[in-house]
């Protein structure tokens, strides 16, 4: 393919691919504002670094802790979001961090979160694509 030489329309999967629904897995309860991993099925899980699909961010709580999978859906967001870091600095700007916990990122890890934004005290920012 070659690059684009006029405008065109390019169609947008989820009101900006930033809004997303997953069914949750069996016995879950995903919690506001916890980072959303897929697991190996497919279902959403609180991220954690043995999660194999980072998805987002949830935007309302899931609680499925007494269904089976796919008994109700996870609504997650993708975007740039702050969240509390281990081992960050300003000389990790720009890189890949990773997963520690459901609200937590580190230099170091197996599932990659997103790119680090920007560190402040508060926190990190975080884009998840």
């Amino acid at each position: 393919m070659a690059n684009l030489t006029k405008n065109r329309t390019t169609a947008e999967l989820a009101s900006g691919g930033k809004q997303l629904s997953d069914p949750v897995a069996a016995d879950t309860k995903i919690f506001l504002g916890a980072m959303v991993g897929l697991d190996a099925a497919g279902n959403a899980v609180p991220a954690a670094p043995a999660t194999p699909v980072m998805r987002g961010v949830a935007s309302a709580e899931a609680d499925n802790t007494d269904g089976a999978a796919g008994a109700i859906a996870a609504s997650t967001k993708r975007g740039t979001f702050l969240f509390n870091q281990t081992g960050l600095d300003r000389t990790d700007i720009g890189s890949d961090v990773y997963v520690a916990d459901d609200n937590t990122v580190a230099a170091t890890g197996t599932l990659v979160a997103g790119k680090l934004i920007q560190i402040e005290a508060a926190g990190a920012w975080v884009e998840i694509l």
